[in-house]
Formats: structure tokens, sequence, C-alpha cells
């Protein structure tokens, strides 16, 4: 485990089953908040902020993600749900959520998750690497390293970079006219 506890904020309902993936958390290091509605992970967030996020997709996880974005509050946010319909985890993940957890939660996949963000918050950022170099260089190197990490898939690497599919598009007809090699579709 990374010597860095990441602060977890948890958006669901007081007693459910989604609570024990707090005591999972904590069980793994971190810094463990909960809310039971959106406005109170808001508030939260606005305050306090958090390095990921957890929420019950009951809750309305979109319209989360949509406030969240809408008042540019940051943190990366894992749906999570019990039995639900694949739509919503489907919507969830179009909405701006990083993946889909199912509950009950597992030890294994809570740590997982937990491990991960952790590892990212430890690595540094290499800011030093891109000085010298226009925002149009390094823009164009973030869109074809993600769709290289995406294996080509426009639609990921889309929104991994918080882009729409058609400004992707146009960003890579304008490199292959270019002459610049992209990854072909997926």
């Amino acid at each position: 485990m990374s010597t860095h506890s990441i602060s977890l904020l948890l958006v669901g309902i007081e007693g459910s089953e989604f609570r024990l993936a707090a005591e999972m958390a904590r069980a793994n290091g971190a810094d463990v908040s909960t809310a039971d509605t959106v406005d109170a992970a808001l508030t939260h967030l606005r305050t306090h902020g958090a390095d990921l996020v957890m929420i019950d997709i009951c809750l309305d996880a979109i319209s989360f993600l949509e406030r969240m974005r809408s008042e540019r509050l940051s943190a990366p946010v894992i749906a999570c749900g019990i039995d639900a319909p694949a739509r919503l985890a489907v919507a969830a993940i179009h909405a701006g959520a990083r993946d889909y957890l199912p509950l009950p939660p597992e030890a294994e996949l809570i740590a997982a998750a937990i491990q991960t963000f952790a590892n990212r918050m430890a690595a540094p950022i290499e800011i030093e690497a891109l000085v010298g170099h226009t925002v149009a260089d390094v823009e164009r190197e973030l869109i074809l390293q993600t769709l290289e990490r995406c294996h080509g898939n426009r639609t990921s690497a889309s929104t991994i970079l918080g882009i729409s599919v058609r400004t992707m598009r146009n960003k890579l007809r304008t490199f292959i006219e270019a002459g610049i090699p992209v990854s072909p579709a997926a």
C-alpha cells in the first residue's frame, strides 16, 4: 500500500450494504468520509474535496456528475450499485464516471480501486518535460497517446480526455492531413 492515504468520499444511504465499502476502504488505509445524499456530497466536495468519490448509482449518479462538472469540482468518481441495470452503469460511465463497481462490495475490488488511485497520486507529474513545447504539440501527444492506450477506440479515448467524439475525429483528421500517424480505429 502507498504511504499516501487517499481521501475517499462514499455517497450512499446510511445502513445500506454500500456502507460496507466504507469499512473495507478504512481497512485499506483510506481516510473515509460519507454522505447520504447528492447535495451532502457536493457540499463535502466544495469544503473538503476528495481524492476519490464512490457513489451509489441509485442516488442519481448522473446528476451528481453533471453538477460536479458544472461547479468545476474535480475528483474521479466510481459509480457503484447493487444489481443495477446495465443501462444505468453505462449512462454513469458516459456521464464521466471512471468505472462501475458492482455491490455488495468485495474487499479485493475496494483494495484495488484504492491502490490504483493511491499509486496515481504518488506518481510525480512530469510537468518539466512539457516546458518549452507549444500547447498544440502537448495536446496532439496527449490525444495520440490516449488513443494508443485505448487501442484505437475513439469513444473511450474521448471519454478519458473529456472531449466529444466529434472533436476527437476532427483533431485526428487534422493530424492525418499533416502526415502524423494515427492509431487505426478499433
